[in-house]
């Protein structure tokens, strides 16, 4: 299918990413069932998805996430490397899909007890796709 294509495509970004640990998908509240977590995490959760008459748009949410220990200066070295992060996943996606990720893409903060205290950011993006494409997405 080609939502799963997607997604394969952005965790396959995500791995390549130096800051991240971790990759998952779907279920974000999963990770509080991983044994021996590593963070930091990168996560993909499906949103909506609406269909035209010659293109299909997702909407996706993108996750980095890593522990917090509660201080603001580790708070804000969170955010800005799960900003870091996102943008570098996003922009290696633009780059090897025939997909268009819209912008601007808005980076909002976020604390959740998972295993652990911990702290990130999130986006929203939205991906539009031809109807066409069976494949929409090259080797990574």
């Amino acid at each position: 299918m080609l939502y799963n294509s997607l997604v394969k495509g952005l965790i396959k970004c995500a791995a390549k990413e130096p800051n991240i640990n971790f990759v998952g998908c779907n279920d974000i509240y999963k990770l509080n069932s991983i044994p021996d977590l590593e963070y930091s995490c990168f996560w993909v959760t499906p949103n909506t998805f609406t269909m035209e008459e010659d293109t299909i748009t997702y909407s996706i949410n993108l996750y980095y996430i890593d522990r917090w220990d509660e201080s603001e200066e580790n708070q804000l070295s969170i955010q800005s490397t799960g900003i870091l992060a996102l943008t570098n996943i996003i922009n290696r996606f633009q780059a090897f899909t025939q997909a268009e990720v819209v912008y601007p893409i808005t980076f909002t903060p976020f604390y959740q007890q998972f295993k652990d205290i911990t702290a990130g950011v999130y986006a929203r993006i939205d991906i539009i796709v031809d109807n066409d494409i069976g494949q929409c997405t090259n080797e990574f």
